[in-house]
């Protein structure tokens, strides 16, 4: 069967936002080519932690791509933004509404090099409002989302340890998906397409739950934590935490005969298909889980079909069998050795028995600085350009 041709994406973004857009289309079989400040890169290349000697974001968001390095003061940058324009099924950009059009890169004049552009920008907070114009950095949008959760140390305020934003993955995420829905819509007939998404609004839409209740009920959606004796997590013999599910009748009586708590079997008002419980059967519950270890619970509730979840560490799901069979790590090799990385979770195969265990062959390594220049110019027809050069006096 004769492949496709890949989407062809040019990626002006910097840092994170914009390059996991891309980096995720890589995964789904983009030629994806990045263009790159002359010195500092996408300003992922120099960041730590290391692995392998090699800045852990560089290497989760470029590898399998193509690197130009071309400076925006470099007397050749409009002749390259609009060669590179005129090869794309779609650009993704990202800056504030003002930037882009000082740097050229605004949807109006990228739309001369390619009337059929998909063009995709994504902002801090958006193309209008009184925060536009914010600088955007981490984890300010999801300060101004109403994210960042705050501990008090001797009277100073911190990051909750363990936090992490959620904005600017999402906008990348989100990113992504409008690309792929601009493609399809421009090739139905649509035209060109303008698709944006900022960091702000989509940390503020992962509350979507909070956000609907506080709009409309004036308070937040439900703790995990409340919401009943038979969807709550208890402590084994060995001190490890099981979340334990059984909210229908059928998994509700089985779980009563497995523990054998038979008073409470016939418990329950079903009408709307699950019970979440009682206060005064908690205490029954924790006794009866506290009775066997981790792993004999983790046997005996799979066996009677029982929703439940062992509550484990990031390493024991990243190294379970699970995880192997279903591949959610990928490699690559570097100067350093091979490493491995979180793959995408998304398996695109016209076969779903190749979905359900995807070739996660290793991805090429993320490409030295400017690797590709010449190349691309070469590709867009810009073969004078080869050997001229495009830092602009910041090399």
């Amino acid at each position: 069967m004769t492949q496709p041709e890949p989407l062809r994406i040019v990626d002006f973004s910097t840092h994170m936002s914009g390059p996991l857009a891309s980096h995720l289309l890589v995964e789904m079989g983009a030629d994806v080519i990045k263009v790159e400040h002359p010195v500092q890169g996408d300003g992922n290349r120099g960041n730590d932690p290391k692995i392998a000697g090699v800045s852990d974001l560089h290497l989760a968001l470029n590898p399998g791509t193509r690197s130009i390095a071309i400076s925006t003061r470099s007397p050749h940058w409009p002749d390259v933004v609009a060669g590179i324009t005129a090869w794309a099924d779609a650009v993704i950009v990202g800056a504030r509404p003002k930037d882009a059009v000082r740097r050229g890169l605004d949807f109006h004049t990228l739309l001369e090099a390619n009337p059929q552009l998909v063009y995709c920008v994504i902002s801090g907070y958006g193309l209008a409002g009184p925060w536009a114009e914010y600088k955007a950095h981490g984890q300010n949008m999801d300060a101004l989302a109403g994210r960042v959760e705050v501990e008090w140390n001797d009277g100073q305020p911190q990051t909750r340890v363990g936090w992490r934003s959620a904005g600017v993955l999402l906008a990348g995420v989100f990113g992504a998906m409008g690309v792929l829905a601009a493609i399809v819509k421009r090739d139905r007939g649509g035209g060109p397409q303008f698709v944006h998404t900022s960091i702000w609004n989509t940390a503020l839409w992962w509350n979507w739950r909070d956000v609907n209740t506080w709009v409309n009920n004036d308070e937040p959606w439900h703790e995990y934590r409340s919401l009943g004796s038979r969807y709550a997590m208890y402590a084994t013999s060995d001190h490890r935490a099981l979340l334990i599910c059984p909210l229908e009748k059928v998994a509700w009586e089985r779980f009563c005969d497995l523990t054998d708590l038979h008073q409470l079997r016939a418990r329950g008002e079903w009408t709307h298909s699950m019970d979440f419980g009682y206060d005064d059967e908690f205490p029954l519950i924790a006794e009866a889980i506290s009775q066997r270890t981790f792993d004999d619970w983790n046997r005996l509730l799979d066996e009677a079909e029982i929703p439940f979840a062992p509550i484990l560490t990031l390493d024991e799901a990243v190294s379970s069998d699970h995880a192997a069979v279903n591949r959610v790590l990928r490699g690559t090799e570097l100067p350093g050795g091979r490493v491995q990385m979180a793959a995408s979770p998304v398996q695109l195969s016209s076969n779903p028995n190749e979905a359900a265990q995807p070739d996660l062959s290793d991805l090429p390594p993320p490409p030295e600085l400017g690797a590709d220049t010449a190349e691309v110019l070469a590709e867009i027809g810009l073969d004078k350009l080869v050997g001229e050069d495009l830092s602009g006096g910041q090399a």
